[in-house]
């Protein structure tokens, strides 16, 4: 008996292996595509949510020239607030006296203050 006749037993029909195979590939070629146009349209979506929100910001966030005026005087305000406590304290430190020393007051400085 000769067993290189016989060969191996088969299960599907040849074409059947060559069909599952073509679908398979069309599917993956499917997959790829799908999830490459899905990422590339979220991708394009952040893009420009990033890029209206940079620009609103940078709209938002110029002052007009009336605003800049109110600022610019605001900050002159406190820089002569700032000037003219230093210099009441500056005048209230050269008014006390030489030793530093509390003042003492008596009972009838205090009454007479009062009224």
């Amino acid at each position: 008996m000769n067993y290189d006749n016989f060969s191996k037993p088969i299960l599907t029909e040849p074409g059947v292996k060559y069909f599952l195979n073509e679908t398979l590939k069309q599917c993956r070629e499917f997959k790829i595509t799908y999830n490459n146009s899905i990422l590339n349209i979220s991708l394009f979506a952040i893009f420009f949510i990033i890029l209206g929100a940079l620009l609103l910001i940078k709209y938002k966030g110029k002052l007009t020239p009336s605003e800049k005026d109110m600022k610019n005087k605001e900050k002159q305000q406190y820089i002569l607030t700032k000037i003219k406590n230093y210099q009441d304290a500056k005048q209230q430190y050269r008014e006390e006296l030489i030793t530093g020393l509390p003042q003492w007051e008596t009972e009838y400085d205090m009454v007479h203050r009062k009224l």
